[in-house]
């Protein structure tokens, strides 16, 4: 397993998945099992396994399915509710996090909506460059105790949103901002 991406759908009421499978070996015949659980609790939600799958060697195949996912509990930064899907090949183990969620615009307001209700955003600009050019900061940024006072001090402000700007922070940051009910933005 190399990798896998979870997207909400939530008038689905499902996680659409794709896990992507690299077979470095023999052909060979395969389901892919998953399991879905609550993160903080570890209660099960669902398991089950995909239909049987063939790959041939030296084959990269990505496999695309849905989750069902009833009365799903909603991620918000009110309530940062998140769930954990492992995945197996029987030779392989991958797990990844996820909030069940909708985020868009409406276009007649331009207002931003959270889970099909307008949400309005409090928050500001964090310029990741800023800390690794800042010889004060040293590996800090890289230190995931001190990325978590950061980001839980931005709570403390009562913010729910932060775009990161001027360069991509490490990837833990953005499982600090999920776990603390942070919305992010990319520039």
């Amino acid at each position: 397993l190399v990798n896998a991406q979870v997207a909400p759908d939530l008038p689905g009421s499902a996680a659409h998945v794709q896990a992507e499978v690299e077979n470095t070996g023999q052909p060979r015949d395969f389901r892919l099992a998953y399991v879905l659980r609550e993160a903080q609790s570890g209660t099960v939600v669902v398991s089950g396994e995909t239909d049987p799958l063939s790959i041939v060697a030296n084959e990269t195949k990505t496999i695309d399915f849905r989750i069902p996912v009833s009365n799903a509990r909603l991620w918000s930064p009110e309530d940062p509710f998140l769930y954990e899907l492992e995945l197996s090949t029987g030779a392989d183990t991958l797990k990844t996090r996820f909030g069940m969620r909708s985020f868009s615009f409406d276009v007649n307001t331009g207002r931003a909506v959270l889970n099909g209700k307008p949400y309005f955003m409090r928050g500001t600009n964090v310029c990741i460059y800023r800390f690794f050019e800042d010889a004060a900061r040293g590996g800090l940024p890289w230190n995931q105790e001190w990325a978590r006072k950061l980001h839980e001090k931005f709570k403390g402000m009562h913010w729910n949103s932060i775009r990161y700007c001027i360069g991509f922070p490490p990837e833990f940051w953005y499982d600090i901002a999920d776990e603390l009910g942070i919305l992010i933005q990319d520039e």
